[in-house]
């Protein structure tokens, strides 16, 4: 058997030999790999949910050249819910089940499936068309903010999570859709925004070191890279209620039969851990988690997900 991967970017896979050839969305420095300005003559922006079908129909067309090549190829995408638009499905393997995916990607409905087990901020929801101004949000929360997080329910890396202030409010508003549910909170200032990676097997979890999200803050949030050195720096106690909100959080996922890689998002204010969201993929730090394995002549996290399945 051999591996082939689906991803974005070449540097995911940088440190290892897990793979025997990679499809990718962006360019890459090996000419071995497939890409998507080699098949279609252009790019395509990958942070564009538009553009997450014609992703899903580049890698089809990728699988199906591989195998009439290599009929021992099998296939592990980066990001399980581009799997379930791909034809050549059957060809991946660390798959979860694909309504288990949709619940946790989808922000409301990940925390009603772990509210027993996590601290929340106070969200509204409301659909674009009943968000009017800045001043209605203010009187739906009751207070004078300065500014406020509202997201859209699906999203990665940030995308359709928008800070609105009083300056910015009208720009923010128009950008939203009339039937999409949004979820609306107050921004938390000064809050530390921390990632917390994790492979979950039938019998056992595994926790990675987190690291601090380094968050660029425009108009909307974006990730931007990620820090595992400021994240030993904070106190010991903090550190030890990170662990234990993920061992909870991962438990739960566990009982739901969720197998594999993922991370989870929140925010530190004030000594309490707060969850903002899961990623039930591969982390933009995963490729340096794969450096520290591979240095430490350990498993590939690639392999350690695939065991984890199998």
């Amino acid at each position: 058997m051999n591996f082939y991967y689906l991803g974005l970017i070449e540097k995911t896979i940088q440190y290892n030999n897990f793979f025997k050839k990679a499809v990718l969305v962006s360019d890459s420095i090996s000419d071995k790999n497939f890409t998507y300005k080699k098949l279609y003559g252009e790019n395509i922006d990958y942070n564009e949910l538009k553009n997450f079908k014609k992703i899903s129909r580049f890698y089809d067309r990728c699988v199906k050249i591989i195998l009439k090549e290599d009929k021992d190829a099998k296939f592990i995408i980066y990001n399980q819910a581009g799997a379930k638009y791909m034809h050549t499905k059957k060809n991946v393997l660390c798959l979860n089940n694909a309504k288990l995916i949709d619940k946790l990607n989808n922000k409301p409905i990940s925390r009603k499936i772990l509210k027993d087990n996590i601290n929340l901020l106070t969200y509204k929801y409301l659909k674009g068309k009943d968000i009017h101004s800045f001043d209605s949000i203010n009187s739906l929360f009751r207070k004078q903010s300065r500014k406020y997080v509202i997201q859209q329910p699906v999203g990665f890396g940030g995308l359709g999570t928008y800070i609105i202030n009083k300056h910015n409010s009208q720009e923010i508003l128009d950008k939203l859709e009339k039937n999409t549910t949004y979820s609306i909170s107050e921004f938390v200032e000064n809050s530390i925004p921390i990632n917390h990676t994790f492979i979950i097997s039938k019998n056992n979890i595994l926790l990675f070191d987190a690291s601090l999200q380094i968050i660029e803050e425009t108009n909307e949030l974006n990730y931007a890279g990620f820090d595992f050195d400021g994240y030993k720096n904070l106190k010991q106690s903090l550190k030890d209620k990170i662990n234990e909100q993920t061992v909870k959080i991962t438990k739960k996922l566990q009982k739901l039969g969720y197998r594999g890689i993922g991370g989870i998002d929140y925010i530190v204010k004030d000594n309490i851990v707060y969850y903002m969201e899961i990623n039930p993929r591969f982390q933009g730090s995963s490729h340096e988690i794969d450096k520290q394995l591979i240095t430490k002549a350990l498993p590939s996290i690639f392999q350690l997900n695939y065991l984890s399945f199998y």
